[in-house]
């Protein structure tokens, strides 16, 4: 019976542990450490990206963007004035040339497309990306 005695005792020490752990993890604040710090130092939205989104028709007011990524948009707005350098930085948000990003969410990568497709319809119609094979301006 010493056999089962130590296995009974293994297994109940193994849940105690479990249990410790589960305890420990409820009483500890949600956010771990550097999430912590990482959000008292959180990027703001700039005044340029302030302008640019009050200027975007309602559609394209970029909620997703603006929330969960406030440092691209305010590159994006950086780069509003001009076409090729706001086609390169949209370019390389969308695709992924190094391999090793975790990407955007689904939301956000269709408001950055739908703000591509604005930009180049609406606000710069008449420039055209060499790189493009469609000869329609905006169209990639």
């Amino acid at each position: 019976m010493g056999h089962w005695d130590s296995k009974t005792r293994h297994v109940e020490e193994t849940v105690a542990e479990l249990i410790k752990r589960v305890t420990r993890s409820s009483r500890e604040t949600p956010q771990s450490v550097p999430s912590s710090l990482r959000a008292a130092r959180a990027p703001k939205i700039d005044d340029v990206a302030v302008e640019l989104l009050e200027s975007l028709p309602p559609a394209l007011r970029l909620v997703g963007l603006r929330g969960q990524f406030p440092r691209i948009l305010n590159r994006i707005a950086q780069a509003w004035p001009e076409p090729r350098s706001f086609a390169k930085l949209i370019d390389s948000l969308l695709i992924d040339d190094r391999g090793n990003r975790e990407g955007f969410p689904f939301e956000v990568i269709k408001e950055i497309t739908e703000l591509r497709r604005y930009y180049f319809a609406m606000v710069h119609p008449q420039w055209r990306d060499p790189r493009a094979h469609d000869t329609r301006p905006g169209i990639r």
